[in-house]
């Protein structure tokens, strides 16, 4: 397997308009055109279906080339992609529960199955899909698929809305953006137990035997830990970027995140003042054309200071 530099993938990704470049879908992989290349020239954007349509041969190399040059999502307009949000920090519902902030939505067994960030104003969610027997089928990250046969699946998007589900009309994995918070479902096992995320709940069961979930709450600096070993448990972590995590409670959904948003400012606030305080600063001058003010930058840390030279 080549493995394609980052400024490579970044690249091409930002020529397709972050889609396949046949049908726009924003869960990618990389197909190279000319077997074995590193030049973003030679390589594309397609998403699972339309890779595996270009492997087989079923898709010439006249056609990869005249979809390399067209993107859809370019012709549409969606230069930033079909998941771009308007929102500088992160609000997810799971359920009718909020998570605020980038990183961990749904761990099992210390198994990442939801997790989610923002890359330059893209949202990009990692996934892992498990059947009944915990054999892993299909595994997303950061928006491109790592592993699965596409064929049984079916998927779909529209600006800032996907939708991943097995073809028999089996729903796994929904994600909508276009208001906020974003709002996912989700239909997947791990260990035996099945994971349902709907508009109104999250539940964890094992068929009708065991059955817990959390509604009308907001989670800052946590995420939603289920552990299926003895003893069971079903709980809300600390993301371990952060040393605590506040849970806001709270009716009115408006209010209820507006409050998480002011607490995740404060947790990032005091992350940057701690490292700020930690750090051996390597500062450079930073030209504003200012004359009277000399404004040192520091590279590590990011804390700038200002300094009077009258």
């Amino acid at each position: 397997m080549v493995t394609i530099p980052q400024p490579v993938k970044r690249q091409v990704r930002q020529e397709a308009g972050f889609g396949c470049c046949v049908c726009g879908f924003p869960i990618i992989e990389y197909h190279h055109i000319v077997k074995g290349s590193e030049k973003p020239e030679n390589i594309m954007l397609l998403c699972p279906n339309h890779h595996r349509e270009a492997t087989e041969g079923a898709m010439r190399i006249e056609e990869q080339r005249n979809h390399k040059s067209n993107p859809i999502n370019i012709k549409r307009g969606f230069v930033d992609g079909v998941l771009k949000l308007n929102q500088k920090t992160l609000g997810i519902s799971v359920g009718t529960v909020q998570i605020i902030g980038e990183g961990d939505l749904i761990v099992v067994d210390g198994d990442a199955i939801i997790s989610s960030r923002l890359n330059e104003g893209r949202l990009e969610i990692s996934l892992k899909f498990y059947d009944k027997d915990d054999k892993l089928v299909a595994q997303i990250e950061n928006n491109e698929w790592i592993f699965g046969d596409p064929l049984p699946w079916d998927l779909e998007s529209k600006y800032q809305w996907i939708r991943i589900r097995r073809k028999l009309r089996d729903l796994s994995f929904v994600l909508d953006a276009r208001q906020y918070p974003v709002y996912i479902l989700a239909d997947t096992w791990k260990n035996g137990y099945n994971l349902e995320i709907t508009r109104d709940s999250v539940l964890f069961k094992e068929f009708d035997e065991f059955k817990v979930g959390l509604s009308h709450l907001c989670f800052v600096g946590g995420y939603i830990e289920i552990g299926t070993k003895n003893p069971m448990f079903f709980r809300i972590s600390i993301n371990p970027r952060f040393n605590k995590f506040i849970m806001v409670s709270e009716a009115d959904i408006k209010k209820r995140v507006d409050k998480g948003l002011r607490h995740w400012e404060l947790l990032v606030y005091n992350e940057l003042r701690q490292i700020q305080e930690q750090c051996d600063h390597e500062f450079q001058i930073e030209d504003r054309g200012v004359e009277r003010y000399l404004h040192l930058f520091c590279q590590k840390c990011g804390l700038v200071r200002v300094i009077d030279r009258t």
